[in-house]
């Protein structure tokens, strides 16, 4: 399914549910003014259902550039397939070099904390503040004011939300769906330090102007929501014991 974000940025959501949540897996569509980014590639197994919707955005002739938010699988996993069914795309690795050690001999390799022109539309890839995996990056777009993430502003979600912003969700995002998703995702998050985390957020925000957080993984955030949202990560870190 899409979800139009923006004027220029649609949302395309595959979900996979499981026994008590769903969890998304996500693609964004960015028109610029001389083509299409695509963020991320996605996962195999919906891999007819995204070459769909991404045909009927761009009338059949698919993105131009594909931008990853993690070098690894499933995020790359359809980049092959895309190539079979457009030709060749432009694909922008997770990595700052060789790309071709994490399976993406044809990929270029990032630039980080400047912007970059891509399609006609300023972008700039920037190191998570939290991540699961060191081949990752995060990727804001100038124009729209969304910012792209991964595991990082993830969550599970309730059957029945998952082409909902967290704006939209009645009630709102539950705290135990972040809670859930940072301890299977990134377990290693009650180890770091609660103030020094919320000051990283608070200074990303006080940078740059996040009109959505839009992660792979979860219902994209407004930027009205985002204290919120920083706050339950936050509420959510349970520093280990010591005997």
């Amino acid at each position: 399914m899409t979800t139009k974000l923006t004027d220029d940025v649609h949302w395309i959501s595959s979900c996979h549910p499981d026994d008590e949540y769903h969890m998304h897996m996500s693609e964004y569509l960015i028109r610029g003014e001389n083509g299409t980014v695509l963020v991320d590639s996605g996962s195999s197994h919906y891999r007819d259902e995204i070459i769909a919707e991404i045909d009927q955005l761009t009338d059949g002739n698919g993105p131009d550039v594909i931008l990853l938010t993690h070098s690894t699988l499933p995020h790359t996993e359809n980049v092959p397939a895309f190539e079979s069914e457009w030709g060749e795309i432009k694909t922008v690795a997770a990595t700052g070099r060789f790309p071709e050690i994490v399976g993406l001999p044809d990929a270029e390799a990032r630039q980080l904390n400047a912007p970059v022109e891509f399609a006609g539309r300023p972008f700039t890839c920037i190191h998570p503040l939290l991540t699961d995996v060191t081949v990752s990056q995060w990727v804001y777009d100038h124009e729209s004011g969304v910012l792209f993430t991964a595991e990082a502003f993830g969550h599970y979600h309730d059957p029945g939300n998952c082409d909902l912003t967290t704006a939209e969700i009645d009630g709102g995002l539950s705290a135990d769906h972040v809670d859930a998703f940072y301890l299977d995702k990134i377990p290693f998050v009650d180890y770091l330090d609660r103030e020094r985390l919320g000051n990283a957020f608070e200074t990303l925000f006080d940078t740059l102007d996040v009109t959505y957080v839009a992660p792979i993984h979860g219902n994209p955030i407004p930027g009205e929501r985002l204290d919120r949202y920083v706050d339950d990560v936050i509420e959510a870190l349970e520093p280990p014991t010591t005997a």
